[in-house]
């Protein structure tokens, strides 16, 4: 759980120090949310407040930080499984004594 957080603060931060900007200008001209908004209220008293677009950037920027997270614990976690597997068929191909030769006869 620990490493889920981390890796959601982490991505989330990640998305937002490069990419917030041209989010938050997506969501601003081209998002149909606020373009409904703006042709419903025209009047300037009832349109949306200012910080809705930053909601919605805030909102879209966690739920990709989850995403991303969660897909990244699970690549971590395959990853181990695959050389845990591969550690013990290799320790289990070299541990196996050798047959022997001459095999005791019983008379």
């Amino acid at each position: 759980m620990m490493t889920w957080f981390t890796l959601f603060f982490i991505w989330s931060a990640f998305i937002l120090w490069y990419h917030g900007v041209s989010l938050l200008q997506f969501i601003i001209h081209d998002s149909y949310l606020y373009t409904y908004s703006l042709a419903l209220h025209p009047d300037s008293n009832t349109l949306l407040p200012d910080a809705l677009p930053v909601v919605l950037l805030v909102m879209l920027v966690l739920a990709v930080g989850a995403f991303l997270s969660s897909v990244t614990v699970g690549a971590i976690h395959a990853v181990s499984f695959l050389f845990r597997t591969a550690g013990a068929l290799i320790q289990a191909q070299y541990s196996t004594p050798p047959a022997p030769r001459n095999p005791p006869s019983f008379h």
